[in-house]
């Protein structure tokens, strides 16, 4: 085996050189990627573990929540009974507060069911003025009723500016139906 020349051993100490240099660059990179998904890991398991550590401390209050919504929010009775009363309770409030229901727009939609509520909505249009309007969802929303605004349009009547066209869909919401084992 012959020995290297001064230029070889030259030549031979740029190309490790290179090679160290490329190397470390690629394992460095690695590293650094490798760093910034465990801090965003760390990250996501510090707010998992501060969530879990509010919700237990805040287990009481969830407890009596619940007992809460289990005595007071309504059973249905049947979602099409559900639909008809709803009707008829906001035909009611609308005419304690002269909100006129307009021909017509008064109809049933599906029920949805939800893991927390079962909703039964209907939907409508109405015109009135301001003061009975508030009026209105107010007392149609009013507290333990279980009762939401799921869509509200609003227009002012171009030919009465004292008066509001409004387009709503108003949802009851019912205990959702537990299945018996």
């Amino acid at each position: 085996m012959s020995t290297l020349s001064t230029r070889e051993k030259l030549l031979a100490s740029i190309v490790a050189g290179v090679a160290f240099v490329f190397i470390n660059a690629f394992v460095i990179d690695y590293f650094l990627k490798k760093q910034t998904q465990l801090k965003g890991e760390l990250a996501r398991n510090n707010g998992a573990l501060l969530a879990t550590k509010r919700m237990l401390s805040e287990r009481v209050m969830w407890q009596e929540r619940e007992a809460w919504l289990g005595a007071h929010q309504p059973r249905s009775g049947g979602e099409e009974g559900a639909g008809v009363q709803l009707m008829e309770a906001t035909k009611e409030v609308a005419g304690r507060h002269a909100v006129e229901i307009e021909k017509n727009t008064l109809s049933l939609r599906a029920a949805v069911h939800r893991p927390a509520y079962t909703s039964v909505s209907v939907s409508f249009g109405s015109k009135s003025n301001w003061k009975g309007l508030l009026g209105f969802v107010g007392e149609l929303q009013g507290p333990e009723k279980f009762v939401v605004l799921e869509s509200v349009t609003l227009k002012v009547d171009a030919a009465d500016p004292t008066q509001m066209h409004g387009d709503f869909r108003v949802a009851k919401w019912f205990a959702p139906v537990r299945k018996s084992p």
